[in-house]
């Protein structure tokens, strides 16, 4: 068992997040029980929070001579973890007691985190694709042109 979910998250780590998304909507279309769908929203939570994991270091990889950004990245991703927690509290307030949501919780729970996991990689990618020259309201993002040539080396 332990070895089949190893070679699932290999795989999973390996394939784009179009591909992914596609495979988990396929694997809800045929699951039957609610634990084949707790098993396909858990695997998309876990996809998506890999590409997050992933903008996240690339970011710090083309930041990496601004200490004090870099800094600020983390605290910012750290308070947005717990801001994640507690928005799926205020979502499901009840989760303490068991059967509240019936069984359909754990797939619920794995599809909310989802969707603010998104939301938070799609905010970060600001950082990995730059802005234009002359925005002058750009702050910390890096020209666009500055950040292909540093992806180049």
């Amino acid at each position: 068992m332990k070895s089949s979910l190893f070679a699932l998250l290999c795989i999973v780590c390996s394939v784009s997040i179009p591909v992914l998304a596609d495979q988990t909507k396929q694997c809800l279309e045929v699951a039957v029980t609610q634990i084949e769908m707790d098993r396909c929203a858990g695997v998309e939570f876990s996809t998506v929070d890999f590409e997050l994991n992933r903008v996240y270091k690339k970011i710090q990889e083309i930041y990496k001579n601004d200490s004090v950004f870099l800094e600020k990245l983390k605290i910012s991703q750290l308070a947005w973890i717990k801001l994640r927690e507690a928005d799926t509290e205020l979502q499901f307030p009840h989760s303490k007691e068991p059967g509240y949501y019936g069984s359909v919780f754990p797939m619920c729970v794995s599809g909310y985190k989802t969707k603010l996991t998104l939301q938070r990689a799609e905010f970060l990618k600001q950082w990995l694709n730059g802005e234009e020259e002359g925005n002058v309201c750009q702050g910390s993002i890096m020209n666009d042109r500055k950040i292909k040539e540093l992806l180049k080396k």
